[in-house]
Parts: structure tokens; sequence; C-alpha cells
């Protein structure tokens, strides 16, 4: 358990950092605020109503994460990758339009990760992995986005564009 009695409100336009030490419970706490873990106790809200009574879609269209655990998306390039980010807005069969290609590129480029788009994920490193994720989520233009603090020194360049 992180906290026993813990109350957060978070605010459109700021950014919130939780510091701790390693195995403290940070991603375990993202995990749970973002519904992919349930909770021990308490009520989780987002923009007032119960994060349970959120459908996984409309949860996906609100809220960009990124977490620290490896992503086996090996047989994709980088760029193939950052386009599922778009998945929300190019209907049932896919099609990117060129603002969808445009907000990629634009993505890959914030990620300082545009010169490995046509490479395969397997072939990145971890951080270049970190970046490539980073890209994918600022992708999805999403209005709420959280990450794993490690992730940030991957690429803080690519985080001050979320802000």
């Amino acid at each position: 358990m992180v906290h026993d009695a813990l109350d957060l409100n978070l605010y459109p336009g700021e950014v919130t950092c939780l510091l701790g030490l390693n195995g403290a419970g940070k991603s375990t706490l993202l995990r749970t605020l973002c519904g992919f873990q349930p909770s021990l106790g308490g009520e989780i809200e987002l923009k007032g109503k119960l994060l349970a009574s959120y459908s996984q879609g409309d949860f996906s269209r609100m809220v960009g994460v990124v977490l620290t655990e490896k992503t086996n998306a090996g047989g994709i390039t980088v760029y193939e990758l950052v386009s599922l980010g778009r998945h929300p807005y190019t209907g049932f069969f896919g099609q990117l339009r060129q603002e969808d290609r445009r907000i990629i590129e634009e993505s890959l480029a914030a990620a300082g990760i545009a010169h490995k788009a046509y490479n395969y994920v397997s072939e990145l490193s971890d951080g270049e992995r970190q970046k490539a994720m980073i890209a994918k989520a600022l992708a999805q233009q999403k209005s709420i986005r959280m990450a794993s603090c490690s992730l940030l020194s991957a690429s803080f360049a690519a985080w001050n564009c979320w802000l």
C-alpha cells in the first residue's frame, strides 16, 4: 500500500511529479490511477466521474499512458508503432490521412526518434524504445498524459511537448 488515505487532485495545465525510492509504489499507483490494476480501497474519479464507470474506449480516448514495461512490438517499425497512437482517429480500417501522417512525423521528431522511424522496434535500445513509446503517446493527442518518471530521463525534451 502506497498510502492509506491518499487524496489527490490534479488540474488542467499543471504538471505533477510523484517522487520516491525504487519499490515505493510509484508505478503501482500510476497503474491503479489508470485502472490497469484494481485499487486496494477507495474510489478514483476522473473528471468528476468514477474511473470504473468509463468504458475502455472512453478512457483510451482521454488518457495517454507510457509505462516502464518493455514493449514487445519487434515485428513493426517505429513509424508503425507510433501510427498506432492514431487508431482512435482512423476509423475501422485504420487508414491514415495526411493529417495523421503529419502528427506522427511531428511526434517522432518531438521525441527525438525520427531518425529511427523505419527501423524495427526490436532493433532499438531500451532508451530508444522509450522514446518511441513517448512518440506514440504524443501522437494520441490526449488531454491527460501519464508517464513513469524513469521515462522522463529518456527524452526530457519530448516530455516538454506534453505540457
